[in-house]
Formats: structure tokens, C-alpha cells, sequence
């Protein structure tokens, strides 16, 4: 027996009043009919009924055909629980007895089956009173009271992982055709060094050794303002491997007058030109467009194996803080430029603070494996060779494949008036630039005679 006043939402049966009933009255009864499984009215004589569940004060009234008459609640005039259909209906208990059937003779009892039946169940439907099992269900529509089941929510992971694998692929691309190029923030007052010797060993601002020994006229130090150039040309020692042969400075910051410097002996130049006039035969000092030229026998040595002949320093103190020393010996020269970091390339690296970027290979990729033409600094020309020792030693120590390689590079690389020779002292750096006694490798190619030459019998 079910009193509809006291159902509530969190009740384990719920009614669709409004979708199954009609109601007259805000405390309508119903129970349970076990045989049909249908929730049927409860008539009441004289009136509403008084107290959940029972009939009103004075007893049981007929009950209309097929009804049934309920007793036992907590009202006022409580009447003993009656059972049965019609006017038949018996009274066989106290107030609370149970209904166990419906129709004439129908039974009493406390614990007889078939009756309301509690557990995980709903009412639901239009006016049908069918029940269900209630799982994961949750009340949805308009006025109908219908159910439906509430399927868990299932995350959709296929556009997180399609927008992590286009994040890898630009990655991937990235470092396959743009590359990284790892910089470091350098400390307040940092300074820069950049090292030339001998034939030529380089070391870089960042510390890298690449080396540069083919013939012709190369970046040292280049950007907008700054331009430094050095040509690199072979003697009879160093069996046609270059040295630094000559040095030229120019550019906006010294307001694009143009200082030259070269080795002693006048069969390589033999002066100290400034815009194509040779000044200080002798030693002494002369500033030019913010930069100051000073030129004695003083200064600490790149390569103490000079230390033997006589010291000829030239000292240039130039603007933004750049300063070049070269020291001149009779037929090639050696350098030192220092300056704080600048967006600078060239022999001299790109002074990022990554050694690994700075290889000679890397170097002509950036700049150009030889200054062309048109950016030419040098007053007066020189042409390149391309010894035999060095030829022997190109095809035995680089292959094939390495050559085809390193010629499609420098065609690439060097400028389009460029000749054999060129292309040749270019292959040669390609193959040899990061060797840094590349002369102990050449003179396993020298002629007797040669040798005798260079002193080396």
C-alpha cells in the first residue's frame, strides 16, 4: 500500500503525476495491484481521506467495482485493514494489515508476497504503470516523465593527439631545413677574441678551429658596419697551402675609408696603405676616420715561435670598441681582433657562443667561400695557384664522392666569375678545412728538390 503524500524525489518509486493522473485532490491514494502490476485508486467514503493511507473516520465504505479500500493509516477514526473488491471486501486486521489479493474472499496477512514491492524501481510511462530497473538513468523531456540511460561521457582523444603530431612534424621540419642555432647571453663587458697564425690556423670569438688554405680573398669579420677582409695565399714553406698574406678594414663605423696592411717583404706588398696611399714607412702613429694607427715593436705575441725576428706591430684602436693588431713578418702576417659580441660572421665565426657552428664548411654557407668582386677592399690583385703537392693530396686523402660534393658547393658558394683554379683552392677547403696540420699531410708530396728548398732536407 503506497500513500502518494508521503512519496518524495528520493523516494524508489516515482510517479508521472502529471503525465499518468488527473488529481482532484493534493492527497489522492493508490496501492499496487500485485496481479496486474498496475497502481489503481483507493476510494473514500464522505469525503478526503484523513492520515496517510487509511479510510476516513466512521470505517470502510464500498469501494467502487474493481477498487480497492484501504485502512491502517495514521488519520483520525482509523478503521481495522480491510481487503477485497467491490462490497465484499474484508476486514481481517488491525490497523497496517496487508492486502495480500483483490476481489471477493481476498486475504489478509503480514508478510504475504505479491504485494508493494520496494528496491531499485520506477514508475514510469503514460498511464501504463510498467516499472523498470533503475541503473545509471536520469530524468530528461517535456511534461512525458520519459527516461533515458545517461551513457558515461567517453573523452574524445583524436584532435589532442593530432595537434601534438602537427607540433612534432613542424618540429622535425624545423631542424631539417631551418635549423638550430644555439646562442649564448654573454656577461656585461664581455670581449671577443679572434686569433690568426701561421698557415692559417684560426681560432673563432667563440673558440672553433677551422682552418682556410686555399688561395683567394676571404670575409675575416662582416656585418653592416664592420667589414674586415683577408686574403690567404700559399708560399714556398707551407707547399701552396694558404697564410694570411694581407688584411684590409673598411666600413661604415670608420667612415668607409679603407686601411690596408702586408707582410714585410716587398714581393707581397711591403706597406701600410690608407685609402690606396702608403703611409708610416717607419714607425709612428696617424688617425683616420675615428681610428687611431700605431706602429712599433711592442705587443704580446700570437705565435711564439716568431718570437725569433724582429717584432713590426701595427696597433688599431677602432671604433665601437674593435681593436686589430697585426703582426708583420716577411712574407705573411698574423692577427688579433678582439671587440665585445656583435651579429658579426666570417673566418672569424658568427660569435654566438656556439663553437659547433663555426666550421669552415658553415662559414661559406653563411658569407660566401670568397668575398666577390664587387665587395672587393684590396688596392692591388693577386692570382691564386693551386700547387701540385696540394693536388696529390686531394685525390689520395678525398674522395670521389667528397669532391662531387664539396665542387657542388663551391659553385654554389663562389662567385660566378670564378675559375678553375678558384674552384679547385675551394674543394681543397672543403675537404681539408677542419685539419689543422694539413701541411704535415703535404709534405709527403714534395719533391726532392722542393724540400731542399723549404729546408726540410
Amino acid at each position: 500500500v503506497i500513500d502518494v503524500s508521503t512519496l518524495s524525489l528520493s523516494s524508489t518509486v516515482w510517479l508521472d503525476f502529471q503525465a499518468s493522473h488527473k488529481m482532484a485532490q493534493p492527497q489522492q491514494q493508490f496501492v499496487l495491484d500485485a496481479r496486474t502490476g498496475q497502481m489503481v485508486p483507493v476510494a473514500a467514503a464522505g469525503g478526503a481521506a484523513a492520515g496517510g493511507g487509511g479510510v476516513v473516520a466512521g470505517g470502510a465504505a464500498p469501494a467502487p467495482a474493481g477498487g480497492v479500500v484501504v485502512s491502517g493509516g495514521a488519520g483520525a477514526g482509523a478503521a481495522p485493514g480491510c481487503c477485497g473488491a467491490g462490497g465484499a471486501a474484508v476486514c481481517c486486521g488491525p490497523a497496517g494489515a496487508v492486502c495480500c489479493s483483490t476481489g471477493t474472499g481476498g486475504g489478509c496477512g503480514a508478510g504475504c508476497s505479491g504485494g508493494l514491492q520496494t528496491g531499485a524501481m520506477m514508475y514510469v510511462g503514460s498511464s501504463k504503470g510498467d516499472w523498470i530497473t533503475e541503473t545509471t538513468y536520469r530524468y530528461v523531456g517535456t511534461n512525458k516523465g520519459d527516461l533515458m540511460f545517461a551513457a558515461p561521457v567517453q573523452r574524445n582523444w583524436l584532435p589532442c593527439c593530432l595537434a601534438l603530431l602537427g607540433l612534432l612534424l613542424l618540429g622535425l621540419l624545423a631542424f631539417f631545413f631551418i635549423g638550430f642555432t644555439t646562442t649564448t647571453t654573454f656577461a656585461a663587458g664581455h670581449i671577443g677574441t679572434c686569433l690568426f697564425w701561421g698557415d692559417p690556423h684560426v681560432q673563432t670569438f667563440d673558440g672553433a678551429r677551422p682552418s682556410f688554405y686555399g688561395d683567394g680573398e676571404y670575409w675575416i669579420v662582416k656585418n653592416d658596419n664592420i667589414k674586415i677582409q683577408g686574403r690567404y695565399m700559399g708560399t714556398k714553406y707551407t707547399l701552396g697551402l694558404a697564410s694570411t698574406q694581407k688584411v684590409a678594414v673598411s666600413g661604415a663605423f670608420i667612415g668607409n675609408h679603407k686601411i690596408e696592411v702586408e707582410p714585410m717583404q716587398k714581393e707581397f706588398g711591403g706597406a701600410i696603405l690608407v685609402d690606396g696611399v702608403e703611409v708610416l714607412p717607419e714607425f709612428g702613429s696617424l688617425s683616420v676616420g675615428g681610428a687611431i694607427i700605431k706602429y712599433d715593436d711592442s705587443g704580446e705575441l700570437v705565435d711564439q715561435a716568431t718570437s725569433r725576428w724582429a717584432k713590426h706591430i701595427v696597433h688599431m684602436d677602432l671604433p665601437e670598441d674593435v681593436s686589430l693588431t697585426v703582426y708583420r713578418w716577411g712574407n705573411y702576417l698574423d692577427l688579433k681582433i678582439t671587440m665585445p659580441p656583435k651579429d658579426v660572421d666570417g673566418s672569424c665565426g658568427n660569435f654566438n657562443g656556439n663553437v659547433d657552428d663555426d666550421t669552415t664548411q658553415a662559414i661559406f654557407d653563411r658569407v660566401g667561400a670568397r668575398v666577390p668582386a664587387t665587395d672587393m677592399l684590396f688596392s692591388r690583385g693577386a692570382s691564386a695557384q693551386f700547387t701540385p703537392e696540394e693536388k696529390e693530396m686531394l685525390q689520395k686523402y678525398c674522395s670521389s664522392t667528397t669532391v662531387a660534393e664539396a665542387k657542388l658547393h663551391c659553385v654554389k658558394e663562389l662567385p660566378a666569375d670564378v675559375n678553375e683554379v678558384g674552384i679547385n683552392a675551394c674543394i681543397f677547403d672543403q675537404c681539408f678545412g677542419m685539419n689543422e696540420h694539413a701541411l704535415q699531410t703535404a709534405k709527403q708530396f714534395a719533391s726532392e728538390e722542393v724540400r731542399k728548398n723549404i729546408g726540410l732536407e
